[in-house]
């Protein structure tokens, strides 16, 4: 009898230190009607990506599973800086960059999940809108949700032989009631413990905005994560062996199941 061999857990690599990681969320009676047929065929009918003519976007490696559609996009925008000629005087240049990142589209969830940039995502919201006349916003978070999610991340956690060590090394308050005050941004070591940053919001009503810090995810690796309510982003810092996507998926799915 031959046994069974368990199938290593998926990792991916990130190109750079970290993977980003925006949010957006589909809204309203026009998002109920999308399919992914006609996601699928809107973005195989756009022109092939030229990053000389608008949009100046393109999807290839397009892929459908029941109500799940992947992509990868390519946009190209232009990047500005001032050389100098010879005669030593300044001149503006441009130049054109494109950028390549992973859609995720879950009609299922109405949920749009973006690996890369905030100006990939941004692009990839005027695209859909000119193919479906149906927009994606970004995920939106009540004071609340936002504390019990950080309450959550921070809890310590027990694991063999001993307590993984938890970090918050830096927190932003908004919405401050004190005085004149309305912001506040702590960085530390181990902020979760300083009782008076937890002053900002149990006694000052702060709202959190964002935080980072290293906390510990399903499968008891440590990831340093920044966590951006404001705009609905997530950085999670890839280890040594990358990210295993079961922890991609838990973070995300946390998020996006205590959303308005």
């Amino acid at each position: 009898m031959s046994a069974t061999k368990s199938k290593a857990p998926t990792r991916f690599m990130p190109p750079g230190p970290f993977q980003s990681i925006r949010l957006l969320k589909f809204y309203g009676d026009e998002a109920k009607k999308l399919t992914a047929a006609q996601i699928t065929n809107a973005m195989n009918g756009m022109a092939p990506f030229n990053p000389e003519v608008k949009p100046r976007a393109g999807f290839i490696d397009i892929n459908t599973s029941g109500k799940t559609i992947t992509a990868d996009m390519y946009v190209a925008y232009d990047v500005y800086a001032t050389t100098f000629d010879k005669k030593g005087e300044p001149e503006k240049n441009s130049f054109v960059t494109i950028e390549r990142g992973s859609v995720i589209i879950r009609l299922d969830q109405k949920l749009v999940e973006i690996r890369g940039s905030s100006r990939l995502a941004s692009r990839f919201r005027s695209v859909l809108y000119e193919l479906t006349e149906v927009r994606a916003d970004q995920l939106v978070f009540e004071k609340e949700t936002r504390r019990e999610i950080y309450d959550m991340l921070t809890k310590p956690t027990q694991a063999p032989p001993k307590p993984l060590d938890i970090s918050v090394d830096h927190i932003v308050y908004t919405d401050i009631v004190k005085k004149d005050l309305k912001k506040a941004e702590f960085r530390g070591d181990k902020l979760q413990h300083k009782a008076e940053v937890g002053h900002y919001s149990r006694m000052y009503d702060g709202t959190i905005s964002r935080f980072t810090g290293i906390f510990i995810y399903p499968s008891n690796t440590p990831y340093k994560t920044s966590i951006n309510f404001d705009n609905s982003s997530v950085l999670i810092f890839k280890t040594s062996d990358g990210i295993l996507e079961k922890d991609l998926r838990w973070i995300i799915k946390t998020l996006a199941e205590v959303s308005e």
